[in-house]
């Protein structure tokens, strides 16, 4: 944990109150196709008052939900759609939340300010995030219908997944109709209508915006939007760009050559990726991992980037060879230097099933370790930032201590492990994989799962999303030991010593790249 990160927190955040954080001021991700935004990724999104927008564009961020939930950080009351963070600092060991990484991009003038600013005032935004549409040619296992039109297609061709026991998978019933009301081309869609009346105020202001999808290089919504960009000159605007990097190279070609062609501060991109070789391509329906490497190289080397950064989903899978995969990215840096690439490290929240924490006991006891003897030998190392050094440990406290993920109903590992093979299963038939073949390390324990196929089967939904979190945050750890119940730390300590010593063995994934 670094101490540099955890004393900012207390000096610029924590004199505020103990559940503050900038980003639910001056930080926005806008769903333009849809309608909907949060303040950042990790919260779900909640609608857009259609009405207030035609008249004050700023209302696409400024929403009466987001104003109550600062009005409960200004309170020191913690909102339960912030509990990804809350998860984290509960683990007691001074743990370094995003509220931390998300707050400390904005001056600490501007942080002070908040303070004393009445709770109701509408706030000029600093960063933005932009999804114009789900176009995407990808269909990653944890992503759903609502941000992926190939993950729509999944279901036009094959129906709703079946046979869950969790409301978390739910978004697998689902076609995503919901999230294109306004067509593949968002024809009179009045939330992006909105956003480009304010652009011109807006790019003057703003530190980053931010643009993803679905994939926004697939996207005519995209390009479209970059011409706009380019109509104004924006010289304090950095751009950054969210892609796969797995479409065809006329597009990355397209996108090499804008990032020369925009009159802005700096330009960023930022990819995706958590697992090495085979494992990758598992998980990340779609991906070819050498197609992606190489592109992710030539956007070093051709393109016109401040930095690169790859975001990494943690989830249970990608444990397995999360490790070989970081040496990959430190062979990378090596050669170009320590911020391309940048590594980010997001712990899964949905589906719950999905999570690192729900695999059985004796294989994340031997995952973990693997992840911590590999951070012992690369934990002084340079080419790694502090933010990076925090959030690997942050990873490994975090399966460690941390027994129940982000679905507070829904505690029960065996109803997880049940969703984890009925989804794999299905998964694996519809999109032609192997999960054993994949993943031997794990054969025993899945082989072991049942699945009960008498649960009815549902019919396709549209997937729109009905419930906001806008209540105060209800601490799980504490809620279970009120009850009795027993948690991870609990069963932990009671797991033989030289299971914990056991080594896993570094996944033999290496191909000519």
């Amino acid at each position: 944990m670094s101490n540099e990160l955890a004393d900012w927190r207390d000096k610029h955040l924590n004199s505020i109150s103990n559940s503050f954080c900038a980003a639910k001021w001056y930080n926005a991700s806008l769903h333009l196709g849809h309608g909907y935004t949060n303040s950042c990724h990790l919260p779900l999104p909640h609608p857009i008052d259609l009405e207030e927008i035609k008249t004050n564009p700023s209302a696409l961020h400024n929403t009466d939900h987001k104003k109550i939930a600062r009005k409960m950080m200004l309170e020191g009351t913690r909102p339960a759609e912030c509990s990804y963070c809350w998860k984290v600092e509960d683990m007691g060991r001074n743990s370094i939340a995003d509220r931390i990484y998300k707050s400390r991009i904005y001056s600490p003038e501007d942080i002070a300010s908040l303070k004393d600013r009445p709770w109701t005032d509408d706030v000029l935004l600093k960063t933005v995030e932009v999804s114009f549409d789900r176009t995407c040619n990808f269909a990653c296992s944890y992503c759903n219908t609502g941000y992926s039109t190939t993950w729509a297609q999944d279901i036009e061709d094959n129906g709703a997944y079946q046979k869950f026991k969790t409301s978390s998978a739910g978004a697998y019933y689902a076609d995503g109709s919901w999230a294109e009301p306004f067509g593949k081309y968002n024809k009179d869609n009045p939330y992006v209508d909105a956003f480009l009346r304010w652009w011109p105020e807006l790019s003057q202001e703003l530190q980053e915006v931010r643009i993803t999808g679905g994939e926004p290089s697939a996207s005519h919504n995209f390009w479209k939007f970059m011409e706009v960009v380019k109509e104004i000159p924006s010289p304090n605007l950095r751009i950054a760009i969210n892609s796969n990097l797995g479409v065809p190279d006329k597009l990355i070609d397209k996108l090499i050559k804008t990032t020369h062609d925009v009159d802005v501060k700096e330009f960023d991109i930022y990819t995706s990726n958590e697992a090495y070789g085979a494992h990758a391509e598992y998980i990340r329906d779609g991906l070819i991992y050498p197609v992606w490497r190489k592109n992710l190289v030539r956007i070093i080397e051709e393109g016109n980037v401040n930095q690169v950064i790859c975001m990494m989903t943690i989830n249970s899978l990608c444990l397995v060879s999360i490790t070989e995969f970081m040496d990959d990215m430190l062979e990378l840096k090596a050669k170009y230097g320590w911020n391309k690439p940048l590594i980010d490290l997001n712990i899964l929240r949905w589906p719950a099933f999905m999570s690192p924490l729900n695999l059985p006991d004796d294989i994340k006891i031997k995952l973990h370790k693997k992840l911590f003897d590999w951070f012992e030998i690369h934990k002084n190392n340079d080419l790694l930032a502090i933010h990076e050094k925090a959030q690997i440990q942050r990873l490994i406290d975090y399966i460690e201590v941390v027994d129940q993920g982000h679905v507070k109903t829904e505690d029960k590992k065996e109803l997880h492990y049940h969703d984890f093979k009925s989804f794999y299963e299905q998964y694996d038939e519809r999109r032609n994989k192997n999960f054993v073949e994949t993943f031997p390390e794990l054969k025993d324990w899945y082989d072991s799962l049942q699945v009960d196929y008498t649960i009815p089967d549902v019919s396709v939904t549209t997937g729109h999303i009905t419930h906001f979190e806008n209540e105060e945050y209800e601490p799980d750890v504490e809620r279970k030991k009120s009850c009795g119940e027993k948690t991870w730390n609990d069963l932990n300590s009671n797991i033989s010593t030289e299971l914990k010593k056991g080594n896993w063995k570094r996944v033999d994934l290496k191909r000519k790249l």
